[in-house]
């Protein structure tokens, strides 16, 4: 390249009027001040080479500007084109730029404008590089020298010019290479020619960077060699690129699509279309083999099978071959007709002339997505398909045919061809399909039809994607709907009224479903328009069948055998009441269901009965209270304090709650030690505690319970016994109640570990007894605490007070029954204290280790410690 000082040149000849915009942004603010490019420098422009069907050149120039102005700069292109170069644009853009933008929208009367805004916000002068791609058509161009573009700042004195070359080029099966030409991997029988006209020796060229640099070119260029830039030790420099076949296919005459089928009306009516990025070195040849494998070029190539320059196309006549698989070969016409350039289209010839309309089962269900083709058309050509709107199955429908595949667009019409119409006042459902190659493919979605037999039509072909039925049907097909089924996998067979239940099944033929039940008399409406997906399968999660809202939930709340019913949403658009028979004739499924009142299990996992109050005070709650989201736990101890808390139910009636707190006494302060009654208690079928009115004007559910107590049973100075009386007569025992209750008492108490007995492993015995060197000894005891939570340690110490072993436990039943062993194998006979510890408290029994134990005659126990 060149700048003003520098050669690097550029020439170009008219090659279209297009103009294609650039735009290169950075930031944004108010309007600019007034124009001010302070410079224009650095210049340079790419030499063009003459005799190119198409050529780009590059162009350019750093531009200073001032903060926040705009300024036009104009390329004058009036000295290039009286070299016979008039280029049209092809890109502006912009590197290093900061807040300018730059757009280029004019090219007139020779001269380029470029306008340049700098958006302003950094106070500064902004330098910027533009750089302006142009495309040229050099056919007929001689060279010549110092061609120059005139660059001008219009707002300022800034100046600048690009100077270029317009030199000679290649020439498509000359052979002859100038400098800076392209070579490409495989060529051979090259001239390299300097700009004096002398012979530049092919092993002077050497790569001038990369992995292979310092490498010599060869004749004949390997298919391998290493790409990029050769260049003489004078300047003299060629580029070596891989030779690449960018497009080879058929098209149909004007359509610029490409076709992998073509039948007899198109079949001479086609395009051999090709690309390739070394046309300035060999024209590309194209031969065609029928299915045999026999070449017959000349008998359906009337024009010429030679291509040039990079881009041409020549016709392809197959009307009258036989049908089957033609292939057409592009490659190089001389050196590059190698493995890597050579590129085959194949083209299948049909004999179908008729268009045809076909689809893929002759019977299917409803909800079932059905396959049609239409066949025999022309490429590029859009055919209407149709069905009737007797055959709908209902008004309220969705499209029949779906827009997928060769669909150009669905919907409905009337029969005066007004389309956009609902389902209600069509006449037909349609679809648009585009034809690819000969067929055009679509889909119905045969939920939306009655099961009955279907008759589909297709029309004569257009240029338009719209609707059109003016040809009158020239072809048909019919299809049988047969009517879907609807399955019910949950709920099952039995309810229990509150509970929660998930509702699904399968709907082979629904967009949608409703669900009914019934007594004696009509379906009442339950749950409506359930979706089913695309696998066929409908479902609602965690629904309380006896409370959807609808006048369903109203029988499914009292205990009994009812019907329960699936039905397409279509049939009945979730009506409230359906009768009987037109239930059973429509799409639709049923069974048996029974409802029942929930029953109520729980109890508190209590050590030995006992709830220590200092170490643990909590425990675990189980149990099972289906058909509730949550019960009231009611603590009373022997003083009549009370406590109430809320127990979470989970969705499948389980109760599971660990570490629940021991609560305060609603009146403040800890529950009294001693006995304490706790009491479960759960609404039932009526949804509501005792006779639905609790005093104290709290709600009566479970919340307005708890609050009852807490907030009124504290504040009267009961005992526990009428503590209790009061709670079970607003609950329980209240008239018309059909509440549940669970009682459980426990000792509220603290903590305390003891020890019971100690004996050998080997002869288990009440009380403590010696135990004979050697022997496992056993400890066991007696504790209120909750096991995994805490440890008991024990230690056997010497009469010195001195740790002899040491041994520990968390695991224990319920019942509180603990043990653990102690090795005695190294200890000496003599008196030993083992001591438990809970980490609170400790207990002691007094140990013999014996050298031999006497085996007892009279089968006493030994005595406790």
């Amino acid at each position: 390249m060149t700048n003003d000082n520098t050669r690097t040149k550029a020439n170009a000849v008219f090659f279209s009027v297009l103009m294609v915009l650039s735009m290169v942004a950075v930031g944004f603010a108010a309007a600019p001040a007034a124009a001010e490019a302070t410079s224009l420098d650095n210049a340079s422009a790419d030499d063009v080479f003459v005799d190119q069907g198409s050529f780009t050149q590059e162009v350019q120039f750093d531009v200073t500007m001032n903060d926040s102005t705009t300024e036009n700069i104009t390329v004058d292109l009036s000295e290039a084109a009286g070299a016979g170069v008039t280029p049209s644009v092809d890109s502006v853009s912009a590197s290093n730029a900061g807040d300018q933008t730059i757009d280029s929208n004019n090219l007139a009367g020779g001269t380029h404008t470029i306008n340049v805004t700098d958006t302003g916000g950094d106070a500064d002068d902004n330098e910027f590089t533009i750089t302006v791609t142009y495309d040229h058509d050099t056919t007929g161009v001689s060279t010549a020298s110092d061609v120059e573009f005139d660059i001008d700042a219009t707002g300022s004195s800034a100046s600048t010019t690009a100077t270029f070359d317009l030199v000679d080029g290649r020439q498509a099966g000359a052979g002859v290479v100038y400098n800076g030409s392209t070579v490409y991997q495989g060529e051979d029988d090259l001239t390299f020619v300097d700009d004096d006209g002398s012979t530049v020796n092919v092993g002077a060229l050497q790569k001038t960077a990369g992995s292979a640099e310092g490498t010599s070119l060869q004749l004949p260029i390997a298919t391998d060699a290493a790409t990029g830039t050769y260049a003489t030790n004078d300047g003299y420099s060629v580029i070596l690129q891989e030779p690449r076949i960018t497009t080879s296919e058929v098209q149909i005459s004007g359509t610029g699509s490409d076709v992998s089928q073509v039948g007899p009306d198109n079949a001479g009516d086609l395009d051999i279309v090709a690309e390739w990025n070394f046309g300035e070195a060999e024209d590309l040849s194209v031969s065609v083999e029928d299915p045999s494998g026999t070449d017959i070029t000349g008998e359906v190539v009337p024009g010429s099978s030679t291509l040039s320059n990079g881009d041409d196309s020549t016709a392809l006549d197959l009307a009258g071959e036989d049908a089957g698989e033609y292939t057409v070969i592009f490659e190089g016409n001389d050196n590059l007709d190698h493995d890597a350039v050579v590129e085959e289209y194949t083209i299948e010839l049909t004999t179908d002339d008729e268009v045809s309309v076909e689809t893929a089962d002759d019977t299917v269900t409803q909800g079932t997505n059905l396959e049609y083709t239409v066949s025999g058309g022309t490429n590029g050509q859009f055919h209407t398909v149709t069905i009737d709107a007797e055959n709908f199955r209902s008004d309220n429908i969705d499209d029949v045919f779906r827009n997928v595949g060769d669909t150009s667009q669905v919907g409905f019409a009337d029969s005066g061809g007004t389309t956009g119409v609902t389902p209600e006042n069509a006449s037909v459902a349609y679809a648009v399909v585009e034809i690819d190659g000969t067929t055009g493919v679509g889909s119905i979605a045969t939920g939306a039809l009655d099961d009955t037999s279907v008759t589909i039509d297709v029309y004569e072909g257009t240029t338009s994607d719209a609707f059109d039925v003016s040809s009158g049907s020239v072809e048909d097909t019919s299809f049988d709907v047969e009517e879907g089924s609807i399955t019910i996998d949950s709920p099952g067979n039995q309810y229990t009224i509150g509970s929660e239940v998930d509702v699904n099944g399968t709907a082979t033929s629904s967009d949608s479903v409703d669900v009914y039940v019934r007594d004696n008399n009509e379906w009442q409406l339950l749950l409506d328009d359930i979706d089913v997906d695309s696998a066929d399968e409908y479902e609602e999660e965690d629904v309380v069948l006896s409370n959807t809202g609808n006048n369903g939930a109203d029988i499914l709340g009292q205990a009994g055998t009812y019907r329960y019913g699936v039905v397409d949403h279509n049939e009945f658009e979730g009506q409230s009441e359906v009768e009987t028979s037109d239930f059973s004739r429509a799409t639709s499924t049923q069974q048996s269901i029974t409802t029942v009142e929930g029953e109520l299990s729980a109890q508190l996992e209590t050590i030995n009965g006992q709830i220590n109050s200092d170490l643990d005070n909590s425990v675990d709650i189980t149990g099972n209270a289906e058909g509730q989201n949550t019960i009231a736990l009611v603590y009373i101890d022997s003083r009549g304090s009370v406590a109430a808390q809320t127990v979470d139910v989970e969705s499948d009636g389980e109760i599971d709650v660990e570490d629940s707190d021991i609560p305060n006494a609603a009146g403040g302060g800890s529950l009294a030690e001693g006995t304490v009654s706790a009491h479960f208690i759960s609404m039932s079928r009526d949804n509501a505690v005792g006779n639905g009115d609790l005093p104290g004007g709290n709600d009566a559910d479970i919340g307005g319970l708890v609050s009852w107590v807490n907030n009124n049973v504290s504040d009267r100075s009961l005992n526990a016994n009428q503590a209790t009386s009061l709670i079970t007569s607003e609950t329980t025992e209240d008239t018309a109640s059909d509440d549940l209750m669970v009682t459980q008492t426990f000792r509220y108490t603290e903590s305390q570990t003891v020890i019971d007995s100690v004996y050998p492993e080997v002869a288990q015995a009440e009380g403590v007894n010696p135990v004979a060197t050697g022997e496992t000894m056993v400890v066991e005891g007696t504790t209120n605490l909750r096991p995994d939570d805490n440890s008991i340690t024990l230690e056997l110490l010497n009469e010195d007070g001195e740790s002899m072993q040491i041994s520990s436990t968390d695991q224990w039943d319920t019942d509180g029954q603990w043990s653990a062993t102690i090795d005695t194998s190294d200890l000496e006979t003599g008196s030993y204290v083992v001591e438990s510890d809970d980490g609170t408290n400790t207990d002691r029994a007094e140990v013999e280790i014996v050298e031999e134990r006497e085996e007892p005659s009279d089968g006493e126990d030994g005595e406790d410690g």
